[in-house]
């Protein structure tokens, strides 16, 4: 990486006119799902647009081939992978060990865990606070759920319970063993009824609100996100991603743009593009495996595949109703002004006068 195959800092990136950009931004990298560049989007009512090459985005890079990391590495010229996954989301790709080779990727990766199942049991059960009764029924359901399993054999349980050493009396055995038969039953019929609550609460739940729980129970990892990100992208391209790509990279990359000085609809709009990965077999199994199997089997993963740009507009709708701004959101976590500037710096560069028209109303690729 130090032979001339990243810009030093300061040196300036690549840039090109809007409607050259389709082809890169449509770049298919083996292993890499969901990947694209984020270049090309007007900022600052078009007198500004993203420079490409700069900010990629993809799902989970596990495995990618020796072609993809040549791809991001030797040609793009990737300094930092930034990884938006929790730890444990993290190990288990990393014992993929990228389809054998020496984790090419990890010396240039940073953590920065925006969300994590704990994030989200959290907020499902603030919600169920709301209805004590409904708490409490779901408690009870998950203490007997939680109770440890009934022998496997009757034998088992008279050892257990010291019985083998004494004449028991049939009655007496026939009793012990139904006793443990419905034990068995209730346990198994109090886990599923658990399951299938949770499962409608899931259910109920919207990306607007799992985004809005990132943003205001997290922040001081959004901020060391963008900070990150202020700090790398002057050096060298930077590739945001998590598991599917879509809900915690979404998120960033939409406050990146923010920053960057891109409208709301547009950024709206660059968070949809993923959709059309999202909706296939292969994104619906990279959401489904984020889930455990017994609650992904209860629910309908559309709502949690798609990406709508209603989404991001309810989303900002909160935040604006909560913080005033988008911009004063930033200013309540903690990014600083210089932090905003480094990133639009970064991001961006003036449209060149020659471009006019076509600049103007090229279309992006979809």
């Amino acid at each position: 990486l130090s032979c001339g195959i990243l810009p030093a800092r300061g040196a300036s990136l690549p840039t090109a006119p809007r409607y050259m950009l389709a082809a890169a931004a449509l770049s298919h990298l083996p292993g890499v799902p969901n990947f694209r560049d984020v270049g090309g989007i007007p900022c600052d009512a078009g007198a500004r647009f993203t420079r490409p090459g700069v900010l990629l985005r993809s799902a989970s890079p596990c495995c990618a081939n020796g072609q993809a990391v040549h791809e991001l590495v030797g040609v793009r010229g990737v300094g930092t992978v930034l990884d938006l996954r929790s730890p444990d989301e993290a190990l288990a790709d990393d014992t993929k060990a990228f389809q054998g080779s020496s984790r090419p990727l990890g010396h240039l990766t940073v953590h920065v865990n925006l969300m994590d199942s704990s994030l989200v049991r959290n907020g499902v059960l603030r919600r169920l606070l709301m209805s004590p009764s409904a708490a409490v029924a779901l408690g009870g359901l998950r203490l007997l759920r939680s109770m440890p399993p009934p022998p496997d054999q009757h034998a088992e349980l008279l050892a257990r319970t010291r019985l083998s050493r004494t004449r028991v009396a049939p009655s007496l055995s026939r009793s012990l063993w139904r006793a443990v038969a419905r034990y068995a039953a209730a346990r198994e019929a109090a886990g599923a009824a658990y399951d299938e609550r949770v499962a409608a609460l899931l259910a109920e739940l919207s990306l607007a609100d799992v985004y809005e729980w990132i943003l205001t129970r997290n922040g001081n990892a959004v901020r060391r996100a963008l900070e990150v990100c202020a700090e790398a992208l002057p050096r060298a391209p930077v590739l945001v991603h998590c598991t599917h790509g879509k809900d915690r990279t979404g998120l960033l990359v939409s406050l990146l743009l923010h920053a960057a000085g891109a409208s709301a609809e547009e950024v709206a709009a660059e968070y949809a593009r993923t959709d059309a990965w999202a909706a296939t077999a292969e994104g619906r199994a990279a959401q489904e495996a984020m889930l455990p199997a017994r609650l992904a089997a209860r629910l309908d993963l559309d709502g949690f595949c798609r990406a709508s740009p209603a989404t991001l507009h309810e989303l900002w709708r909160r935040v604006e109703a909560r913080y005033g701004s988008v911009d004063g959101y930033m200013s309540a976590i903690g990014v600083a002004p210089a932090t905003r500037a480094a990133l639009r710096d970064a991001l961006t560069a003036p449209r060149p006068p020659a471009e006019g028209g076509p600049a103007a109303g090229g279309e992006r690729g979809q």
